[in-house]
Formats: structure tokens, C-alpha cells, sequence
């Protein structure tokens, strides 16, 4: 297991997968990332799972570059942010399989929850699929807080700050850290 926090800079790593790799990447405070997993030996995995929380002014940057570069490769990302205030995202995401990685299956999602008014979320998933042989799938969303969520929480006695809290973490809470 690989655990990365984003920092206030700017950060690149490069991970060679071998066998199987879970990956979590934190950010808290705004920041810069550039991840390359390189998936390159026959049956390797690797998981990637992030939550990025934008306050204030936080801004991120964050490009994950998934390369499959042997056969019966597996990678899963998903990255999750809740952005208030002024913060923002840009997000690029590729998938990348060879022509000899045959029989692999990759998936990249990225889910967002804009809290905020001003704030700002770019997401751009690609593919980049040389093999004629694989699974491959890309997806964002981008939703606000539901009205009638709220409404029925704060029904029930819960605060409105409360209420939005637990919302929150419901929609990150699919990612255990």
C-alpha cells in the first residue's frame, strides 16, 4: 500500500507495478500531482483511490496517467472531491494500453460535490487504447448537495451544518482511506 498527500507544491511520482498495488492519494490544502502507474508485467493490478477537499482558495491540479504496458493488466481509479468555497480542480485522467496489453481492464472515475458558489471543477478522462482486445471505461460526475436530502435530515432534528456534514461524508465515505 501507497499513501500520498498532495502538498501546497507541486509533486510527481512514478510507480512500476509489478504484481498488485493499492494506491490512496489525500489532499487537504490545494496542490499539484502528477502520478504515473505503470502497470508491466502480464497479470499486474493496481488500485487507485483519492479524496481531495477544497477550502477557501484551494486549488488542485491532478493528472494521473494510468499505463498498461503488458497483457492481462488491471487498473481502477476514482477520485473524489467535495469543493466549497472558492476552491477548485483541474483533473486529467488518461488510460493508457499498449498494443501488446491484450485482455486488460481499466477503469477511471472521478466524482465531485461543488458545496461552494465560486467554486470550480475541470475533469477530463481519456483513452488512449492501442490493443484491440480489452475493457475500458471512463466516467465524472458533478453534483451539489440535494435540497430534499437536506430537508429530511433537518426534519429529524439535525442541524443544517450537521446535516451537510453527514451528507458529505456519505459521498466520500465509499472511499475507506
Amino acid at each position: 500500500m501507497i499513501k500520498l498527500e498532495i502538498g501546497k507544491g507541486y509533486e510527481k511520482e512514478k510507480i512500476i507495478v509489478s504484481k498488485n498495488e493499492e494506491i490512496y492519494v489525500v489532499g487537504n490544502s490545494g496542490g499539484s500531482l502528477d502520478l504515473e502507474v505503470i502497470l508491466e508485467k502480464e497479470g499486474a493490478s493496481a488500485n487507485i483511490y483519492g479524496i481531495v477537499i477544497g477550502r477557501g482558495n484551494d486549488s488542485y491540479k491532478i493528472r494521473t496517467t494510468s499505463f498498461h504496458n503488458a497483457p492481462n493488466t488491471n487498473s481502477r481509479v476514482h477520485l473524489k472531491g467535495v469543493f466549497m468555497d472558492s476552491s477548485s480542480m483541474d483533473f486529467f485522467g488518461m488510460i493508457n494500453i499498449d498494443k501488446v496489453a491484450q485482455l486488460s481492464d481499466a477503469y477511471l472515475k472521478n466524482d465531485n460535490l461543488m458545496i461552494g458558489e465560486d467554486c470550480r471543477v475541470n475533469s477530463s478522462p481519456q483513452l488512449e487504447i492501442k490493443a484491440d482486445d480489452v475493457k475500458a471505461s471512463h466516467g465524472v460526475t458533478i453534483s451539489t448537495i440535494d435540497d430534499e436530502h437536506m430537508y429530511y435530515l433537518m426534519s429529524r432534528g439535525i442541524s443544517f451544518s450537521d446535516s451537510r456534514d453527514l451528507l458529505i461524508e456519505g459521498f466520500i465515505n465509499e472511499i475507506k482511506l
